[in-house]
């Protein structure tokens, strides 16, 4: 017969080999699963994009195609044709534009391609260039290029333009055109 010793140290054997076995299961799980690619970007077709500030919304972007980064935090927008940027939390410009590259993270956008801004109240003013700079954070959108204004009936073209949405001031480069 089998001594109670030599049964002692099989059931331990047993036992070692057993926890052996579940510490190496436990140290490879989920090893045989492919890593996924961190370098993917999402498509997306039709839809809206926007940003916060810590006070609110601060502008939305309808668009036809979107590629978004890994992380979300930055977007490449086709075909802009309804964007909105508040002030104060209601609307205070439209946007229309062919490319938009925002920074979700900064809560700021560069618009190229032909840009059109109308004023929804006021004075109804339409800024039209081929780039800009929206920065969220200071709400403040810079035309570094060419823009041509049109107000109250009147049409001008300036070297450069910037809008403070907080205070509504604009101020104009030099004219480079005749009223």
């Amino acid at each position: 017969m089998i001594s109670l010793a030599r049964l002692r140290v099989a059931a331990a054997l047993v036992a070692a080999i057993g926890l052996g076995w579940v510490a190496w299961q436990t140290v490879h799980a989920g090893s045989d699963i492919p890593s996924q690619n961190g370098t993917s970007q999402t498509q997306l077709s039709g839809g809206s994009a926007n940003d916060k500030r810590i006070d609110g919304k601060s502008w939305s972007l309808d668009y036809d195609t979107a590629t978004l980064s890994p992380d979300g935090s930055l977007a490449e927008i086709s075909n802009v044709h309804d964007g909105v940027i508040l002030r104060d939390g209601k609307p205070y410009m439209r946007m229309t534009a062919k490319h938009v590259s925002a920074n979700l993270s900064y809560n700021d956008f560069v618009v190229s391609g032909p840009v059109s801004f109308v004023e929804i109240g006021g004075q109804r003013r339409q800024l039209d260039t081929d780039e800009a700079h929206y920065s969220g954070n200071d709400h403040i959108l810079r035309l570094d290029h060419a823009t041509t204004i049109r107000a109250g009936g009147m049409t001008f073209h300036v070297a450069n333009a910037v809008v403070n949405f907080t205070t509504g001031d604009t101020k104009l480069g030099r004219v480079t055109g005749t009223l």
